[in-house]
């Protein structure tokens, strides 16, 4: 006879295997008309929109443009010009069959541009995506039997904490912001070139909304009226508020990704508007406790039991791993000063070692800087960086993010030096595998012919429920027969009456 079990389902949503994904566009660019003759490239800079990204029928597509500032000197014209235009790009990727979303994270790693001649660039743009696959995921965990009793069923029990995710989604938002330039700066003449990065502080859950709070990073290069080219940086804090919660949710995971950029400068050039259009993607994780059915007997009859393992998700842990890095850029060249320093990361990677783990990633470390005779010049180069990280045995861990901070550049006599601190964010969840029934059935066992009680010594590692099981009996009853303290197991070798069931 089938027996009824009563089972607790929860649902969610677990991440599959991170994707990481590559790719290169290329595009000619004509100079527009209003713009001089190029001579020479100084640098070249981008910006990823990611503006769309839909995943349907196991396949993930992405698109946006890739925002290029191109910065040169003109055959007939002083001075540093500069030249925006965008790059198209779209990137598509298969996922496992049941994924229903994805978290697209990633960007620029690096960009090269060429002259063709005066009037035509060829630009390279590497972009790397790490793609997170979001797949929904039901657990149905057998805690109780219906007819428990009735069937004279005994069950060994085991409670789980399970840390899962409850919902996933995009939710969009604008921040605008002005910022002022100090009094001992120069105005604004011309904004040759702005570069924007997003840094989440912290994500949490307050009732029904979701609270999420960073800092845009904004970096200026612009000439003076005076044609005197400055650098600028400031960091502008944010804090916004999202609908998707629910109560019970207990913590949030983040990222933030860039669609649109609009800065201006105000009239007088001492202000800066910026407006960015910003694109969160959240996953809502809430912890509950399941009961699983590990093992069972019945004193009176025979069962049929059916058990799965499941795989029960735990509670995700981020660490970081900082240090600082120092490294040279040899420009061949006297240096009179710089105009600005930046760091790149790209192909972050952790490999596991007899002690830990190691991070790995590659780093683009350039400089933007002026000559011994005033003349705009740059210089790059990519370093591999290193550094141990604990990883825990049976832990599934990754990296989640690298990230540098302020980068202080100083001229030496081979170019310039680059330090900074970088800090490795490592992503580590250890899931716990449970016995769990899922059938059960029952027949009217035969009485037995044999003693009703049973000597039998306790051997190694023998448990009271393991010869409740094997005599048919329980565990309180061999504890009453014996007169043991309940909850104290008695120790290997001794011998015990055992009331068998006939």
């Amino acid at each position: 006879m089938e027996l009824e079990l009563q089972k607790e389902r929860l649902e969610g949503y677990r991440t599959a295997a991170p994707l990481l994904l590559t790719q290169e566009e290329t595009a000619e660019t004509v100079v527009p008309d209003y713009c001089p003759d190029v001579a020479r490239i100084v640098s070249v800079s981008a910006l990823t929109h990611l503006r769309t990204r839909t995943v349907a029928d196991g396949k993930l597509t992405a698109s946006g443009v890739i925002a290029v500032t191109l910065l040169y000197m003109a055959e007939d014209a002083s001075g540093l010009r500069a030249l925006d235009y965008t790059i198209p790009f779209e990137q598509t990727a298969a996922l496992p069959s049941l994924c229903t979303d994805a978290c697209v994270e990633g960007g620029v790693c690096a960009t090269e541009a060429k002259l063709l001649n005066p009037r035509k660039l060829f630009t390279r743009v590497n972009l790397e995506w790490r793609v997170t696959p979001y797949c929904p995921v039901a657990i149905n965990a057998c805690g109780e039997i219906a007819a428990q009793e009735e069937y004279a069923i005994q069950t060994l029990c085991e409670k789980h904490d399970v840390s899962l995710i409850r919902a996933v989604g995009v939710r969009d938002f604008v921040f605008s912001d002005e910022l002022n330039l100090p009094g001992g700066r120069e105005a604004v003449g011309e904004l040759l070139r702005s570069r924007v990065r997003l840094r989440l502080t912290e994500a949490k859950c307050l009732g029904n909304k979701v609270v999420l709070k960073g800092v845009v990073c904004l970096s200026l290069l612009y000439s003076s009226a005076e044609g005197k080219l400055t650098a600028y940086s400031e960091e502008l804090p944010f804090s916004q508020i999202l609908d998707g919660a629910e109560e019970g949710d207990e913590s949030v995971s983040a990222s933030l990704s860039l669609s649109d950029c609009e800065i201006h400068v105000g009239d007088e050039g001492r202000t800066v508007s910026v407006k960015l259009f910003l694109s969160a993607f959240i996953a809502l994780r809430r912890r509950s406790s399941v009961l699983c059915v590990t093992d069972l007997y019945s004193t009176a009859y025979d069962l049929d039991a059916q058990f799965e393992t499941l795989e029960l998700p735990g509670e995700p842990t981020l660490t970081t791993v900082n240090q600082s890095a120092r490294e040279q850029i040899d420009t061949g060249t006297e240096v009179q000063s710089v105009l600005s320093a930046d760091v790149c990361f790209c192909g972050a990677s952790l490999r596991r070692t007899a002690d830990g783990a190691e991070v790995h990633a590659t780093a683009t470390v350039s400089a933007l800087y002026l000559d011994e005779s005033g003349v705009p010049l740059s210089a790059e180069r990519r370093v591999e960086l290193t550094a141990t990280a604990d990883a825990p045995v049976g832990t599934v861990a990754r990296v989640e993010e690298v990230c540098a901070g302020d980068v202080t550049a100083s001229v030496n006599a081979g170019g310039v030096e680059l330090r900074f601190p970088t800090e490795f964010t490592l992503l580590s969840a250890e899931d716990v595998a449970c016995r769990c029934l899922t059938a059960l059935g029952a027949e009217k066992a035969e009485q037995s012919d044999g003693a009703s009680l049973v000597l039998r010594a306790l051997r190694e590692g023998e448990s009271l429920w393991d010869l409740a099981k094997q005599y048919r009996t329980t565990a309180e009853e061999i504890i009453a027969a014996n007169e043991l303290s309940d909850g104290v197991l008695p120790e290997a070798g001794r011998m015990l009456l055992i009331p068998r069931a006939r």
